[in-house]
């Protein structure tokens, strides 16, 4: 195939929040987000237009007739130099030193993990084919993260690495759906929109029952189980 690539970014960032929730979810100019605090609804907020145009773009040097083939992977690295950003490898840790932010006070939160996936679509065409590159990754940001002083325990620490591990098993997820889904040149940038909007659903709610369940960490027992949940769906994460 000879064609040249044609390259669009969408990014996603999760910011969880400790005592109490504070997170959003925002996919470049699509999004699904939750407004600051507590224990309100998501939102779903879908501002479509730079998506849109990028897909339209792809669809205009595609015919229908084109034959279309789709590959997705999980990269650690979106080829941008970016030494605020940590790429989720297994068994590699989150550590205080990593959030750089600056603390939020006048709350009852103690510390906050900004962290999310994106993905980087390339896509080229020649006379009888067309190819689609879906690259994701999962990533937390040093500069959005934070933790007020006197809280750097190791519970704590342990509490919000769970919440980084629940963006990576979603990220695989969305990884497994792109994967299933049936694409073609017509119908890619609303297959992806619908996968990523389930997807974040999935995860928002994860995100809440876990903090819910175990009131922010505040129950020992609780974070136990959870923390042995995660585990295993990590487990089984790595095996697929």
């Amino acid at each position: 195939m000879n064609g040249k690539w044609s390259i669009f970014n969408f990014s996603t960032v999760t910011i969880h929040a400790f005592l109490p929730v504070n997170r959003k979810l925002i996919i470049s100019k699509i999004s699904a987000k939750r407004n600051n605090c507590d224990h309100g609804p998501y939102i779903s907020c879908m501002n479509k237009k730079l998506f849109l145009i990028a897909a339209g773009f792809l669809f205009s040097i595609a015919s229908y007739s084109q034959k279309l083939s789709v590959a997705v992977n999980y990269v650690t690295n979106d080829g941008t130099p970016n030494n605020n950003i940590i790429y989720y490898q297994p068994n590699q840790l989150l550590v205080w030193d990593d959030f750089r932010g600056k603390p939020v006070e006048g709350t009852d939160a103690v510390a906050m993990t900004s962290a999310g996936f994106s993905l980087k679509l390339a896509f080229r065409n020649d006379e009888k084919t067309s190819q689609i590159v879906i690259n994701v990754n999962c990533s937390f940001s040093k500069r959005d993260s934070w933790v007020k002083a006197g809280n750097k325990t190791a519970y704590i620490l342990n509490h919000e690495q769970k919440h980084f591990d629940i963006a990576y098993i979603h990220t695989l997820l969305f990884i497994q759906n792109l994967k299933n889904a049936r694409f073609t040149n017509t119908n890619y940038p609303e297959v992806i929109e619908r996968i990523h909007n389930e997807t974040a659903a999935a995860m928002n709610k994860m995100q809440n029952q876990y903090d819910v369940e175990t009131t922010h960490s505040k129950l020992p027992e609780k974070q136990a189980e959870w923390d042995e949940k995660i585990s295993k769906q990590l487990a089984m994460s790595f095996k697929e």
